[in-house]
C-alpha cells in the first residue's frame, strides 16, 4: 500500500474516530474533569496546576492531531480524485 493510499485510510479512520459518540464523550468529559480539578486546587498546589493543565491540553492536542489526520486524507482523497478524472 502506498503512502497516499494510507493517508487515505487513516484519515477515514480519524474520522471515525472523532465522530464516535463514546469518544467525543470522553473527551469533552475529561476537559471538563481537568478543568474542574484545576480550580479546585489551593493557591500553594501550583505543581498539581500544572500536571492537570498539562493534561487538559493534551486532551486538545490529541483531538487536533486526529482532526490533522482527517484532514490530510480528505486533501490526499481530492488530490486523487482530481487526478482520476484527467486520466
Amino acid at each position: 500500500m502506498d503512502n497516499k493510499e494510507t493517508q487515505i485510510r487513516q484519515g477515514k479512520r480519524a474520522e471515525q474516530l472523532l465522530n464516535d459518540p463514546l469518544l467525543k464523550t470522553a473527551f469533552e468529559d475529561l476537559l471538563e474533569i481537568y478543568k474542574q480539578e484545576i480550580f479546585n486546587t489551593k493557591f500553594t498546589e501550583s505543581e498539581q496546576r500544572t500536571y492537570l493543565w498539562v493534561a487538559y491540553n493534551l486532551v486538545d492536542k490529541i483531538r487536533g492531531h486526529l482532526q490533522s489526520v482527517m484532514a490530510s486524507g480528505k486533501l490526499t482523497q481530492q488530490e486523487l480524485d482530481q487526478l482520476n478524472k484527467r486520466s
